[in-house]
């Protein structure tokens, strides 16, 4: 899910334009577990010789991408590889073309976004109930040319947060608890949410038991920050890497019966450097190690802080022992 007019606006209206990257597909989704590594797993990436190994790493228009682009890239690099970048690239239909035709050869995506993309293909929905499932759908369905490896534990999708007053006076800490005082609680959302399923009001209801005081239709992004912040709404709408989660001080809420699909991070790659096992085995290295606490805190320095996401990268690489 990831975009500049200001920095405030960088920062808070960029996920809008993650909708097509996070939680935007209407599939119920299970235990985040992660997928079994292919055989290219079994070297560390750390002693990788990748001298002779040149591709370009693409990533797509939002901040977040951006940031794993770069710590694929200088992964890559820190083991010999020499690495072109073309970084914010645009939404999933250009980039995947872009992909697909070989001028970018890795990007990071998603697990259930890429998999819904590739299923609408044919008017079809995800029926991958864990990540496990999604990884091996995704190798089924992408074209011979392209791959993914490793799925990291890190995710961003879809998440309702709520302030921290109403957090603290109602104790709420999952969806299960926010269902038991929904008669009390004011939440906001995009419009389609009043419509959408499973995550939106009809599945909140069918699966939690949901009926809220009042919903207001609001966008992702400024408009439910500031209605959060002012206590205008209570709970809201966001995605779970926002680094105004964070800053703003919000609770964001378990999904304990998992009504939103698993969304990982994973490198979409070309097959040809797929298949040497230094590349595979440096970027699952990278998955291996990140994960969703982690993206949060990363994003906080990008968002918040203004931190250049290759200076983000490297920092990250650099102190998990990977650069």
């Amino acid at each position: 899910m990831r975009r500049t007019t200001t920095r405030l606006a960088a920062l808070l209206v960029a996920p809008l334009l993650m909708l097509a990257a996070c939680g935007d597909d209407d599939d119920a989704g299970s235990d985040a577990t992660a997928a079994p590594a292919p055989d290219a797993t079994a070297e560390s990436g750390g002693g990788a010789d990748l001298s002779d190994v040149t591709l370009t790493v693409g990533s797509a228009n939002f901040p977040e991408n951006e940031l794993l682009a770069e710590i694929y890239a200088q992964a890559l690099e820190a083991n010999g590889a020499t690495v072109e970048r073309e970084l914010n690239i645009g939404n999933r239909e250009t980039y995947f073309a872009a992909i697909e035709a070989d001028e970018i050869q890795l990007l990071p995506e998603y697990t259930n976004s890429l998999l819904s993309f590739l299923l609408r293909q044919r008017d079809e929905s995800p029926t991958a109930t864990n990540i496990d499932e999604q990884v091996a759908a995704l190798r089924e369905e992408l074209p011979d040319n392209l791959t993914v490896l490793d799925a990291s534990s890190a995710e961003d999708k879809d998440v309702i947060v709520c302030n921290a007053e109403t957090a603290e006076q109602y104790g709420l800490v999952t969806l299960t608890d926010l269902a038991a005082v929904s008669g009390e609680i004011t939440l906001g959302a995009p419009p389609e949410f009043a419509e959408r399923t499973p995550f939106g009001l009809p599945g909140l209801q069918e699966l939690y038991g949901a009926e809220f005081a009042e919903f207001v239709p609001l966008d992702i992004g400024p408009p439910i920050v500031d209605a959060l912040a002012s206590n205008a709404i209570n709970c809201g709408n966001l995605f779970s890497t926002m680094s105004v989660i964070t800053t703003e001080g919000f609770v964001a809420l378990e999904d304990d019966q998992t009504i939103v699909p698993n969304e990982a991070v994973l490198p979409l790659i070309a097959t040809e450097p797929a298949d040497n096992e230094g590349v595979a085995a440096v970027l699952n290295e990278v998955s291996a190690t990140l994960d969703t606490d982690g993206l949060k805190a990363l994003m906080v320095q990008v968002e918040a802080e203004a931190q250049a996401p290759a200076d983000v990268a490297g920092q990250w690489l650099s102190e998990n022992g990977l650069a």
